[in-house]
């Protein structure tokens, strides 16, 4: 599996197909805070189906990399290009505390399309579905976050850091959730600081340096 450092250089990952069918394509995107370099210019192209673990130090742009991947904020310069819909999902949210997971769950589901009871299914949550999101652990709201994802049915994924909180059984889970969204074809970044879990899932890692000891997470 490729290891391939993004920041400052720029490359790009081109995997699994052809270069027209590329799900996710970020061509010198860069993002900048007046004088603070968030994220160096980057390049980086995934397929449909394809995994990209995003891993670095703290200030590195990871969280820049993957709200820029999802359409959420707008690059400083270079161009994005994806298909959709493209989600963006941290740790812990993706559903209102009022919610019974279930709820938030089948929201998703009416939104994206997906299969609610799969993405119940999947992330062990079936005994939790009449509990209110609120109450739960930050381990349990956790997976109710990778389940929104999998009911919401995303051509492009954004998950920051899904493993926080979860023990290992759970990372399990999660390492599940991410192989059922690439087998519908769906192209996954992953990012995180604990690589070795996501062993066994993706197909590349994007390493980022931090270029600025005031750079964004």
């Amino acid at each position: 599996m490729p290891t391939i450092p993004l920041t400052p250089a720029t490359a790009h990952v081109p995997l699994r197909g052809a270069d027209d069918a590329f799900a996710l394509a970020l061509e010198g995107v860069r993002r900048s805070y007046g004088h603070v370099e968030a994220l160096a210019p980057l390049t980086l192209r995934l397929s449909p189906g394809t995994v990209c673990a995003v891993t670095g130090s703290n200030g590195s742009g990871k969280t820049t990399l993957l709200r820029i991947a999802a359409g959420l904020l707008q690059p400083s310069g270079g161009v994005r290009r994806g298909r959709t819909p493209a989600l963006y999902a941290r740790a812990g949210g993706g559903a209102r505390p009022a919610q019974t997971v279930g709820q938030a769950v089948a929201f998703a589901a009416s939104l994206g399309g997906g299969d609610a009871d799969e993405a119940v299914a999947v992330t062990r949550l079936a005994e939790l579905c009449s509990s209110r999101v609120g109450e739960l652990s930050a381990g349990q709201r956790a997976r109710v976050a990778l389940a929104v994802v999998v009911a919401a049915d995303p051509a492009v994924a954004c998950l920051d850091e899904p493993d926080a909180h979860l023990d290992e059984a759970s990372r399990r889970c999660a390492g599940t959730v991410i192989e059922v969204l690439a087998g519908r074809g769906c192209a996954v970044l992953v990012a995180t600081h604990a690589r070795r879990w996501l062993d066994g899932h993706c197909d590349a890692e994007v390493r980022l340096v931090s270029s600025s000891p005031t750079g964004a997470a």
